[in-house]
């Protein structure tokens, strides 16, 4: 009798930075919905991940960007502190956007995780769906052909210029619609071996519409993002479409 395959299992490496600095090293001028804070992000996070049914299957990585002072004063400390969250942190060193996502990568290819295990790279300013957890390891399992996953719909893909020919395949899952898209943010999941055979492109350094182009043009790669989303990037004019994350939000926020 063959032996069944070992379940996946899902890693959030979760980038965050004291907001003092995240105001300074990022976009100074990023638009935010009122009802915007990374408190309420993570908070969103914690709640979505808990409730889901694979909640088992996660473990969530904390980098953290920054001082042990900065640490401690930062509002991700208290929960860090709760031994019934699933969080494991890190501090490291970065200084910059750019240096905590190369670092970050490297701590995901040197862990030991399967083959078969699931990463997720995440930024410290998205909400996320109830049943997201689910759906990604569905999607995973579901047999669709891709690489990389995004779990943010791109409002850009429907109001560029640039996006006016842009043509995309549409796939299923057992319970979700996913569609072929060129490019995603730096939040994005894929296998541990996916990350094992591309860390030569991944850990270049290139911006994120850069990175995904190049892997779809030299390794034919294939990313896919969710109809509708099941995260958003919290940007005023560019969230995910259709979606309530003002509720989603509301309800972070609420004890």
């Amino acid at each position: 009798m063959a032996t069944p395959p070992t379940p996946r299992t899902l890693h959030i490496y979760y980038r965050h930075v004291h907001i003092k600095t995240d105001k300074n090293s990022r976009d100074p001028n990023k638009a935010r919905p009122e009802w915007f804070s990374h408190e309420n992000c993570f908070r969103n996070l914690m709640k979505t991940l808990l409730r889901d049914p694979q909640a088992s299957r996660v473990t969530v990585h904390i980098i953290y960007d920054g001082t042990v002072e900065d640490f401690q004063d930062d509002f991700i400390a208290k929960y860090c502190a709760n031994p019934a969250l699933p969080l494991k942190v890190r501090l490291i060193a970065g200084g910059s956007d750019k240096n905590s996502s190369l670092i970050t990568l490297h701590l995901a290819q040197t862990e030991a995780l399967q083959p078969q295990d699931v990463i997720y790279m995440l930024e410290n300013d998205y909400l996320h769906q109830d049943g997201w957890v689910s759906k990604v390891l569905e999607a995973f399992d579901s047999g669709m052909a891709f690489q990389y996953l995004s779990l943010y719909d791109h409002q850009d893909k429907y109001i560029y210029a640039m996006y006016e020919d842009l043509r995309s395949k549409v796939l299923h899952s057992a319970s979700h619609h996913w569609r072929t898209a060129p490019s995603s943010c730096a939040s994005y999941l894929m296998e541990r071996r996916t990350l094992e055979a591309d860390y030569d492109i991944l850990s270049q350094g290139l911006p994120d519409y850069y990175f995904f182009n190049k892997l779809s043009e030299e390794r034919q790669r294939v990313l896919l993002t969710p109809l509708p989303g099941l995260s958003t990037h919290c940007m005023t004019g560019y969230l995910s479409p259709v979606l309530a994350w003002d509720r989603m939000a509301q309800d972070a926020a609420a004890d």
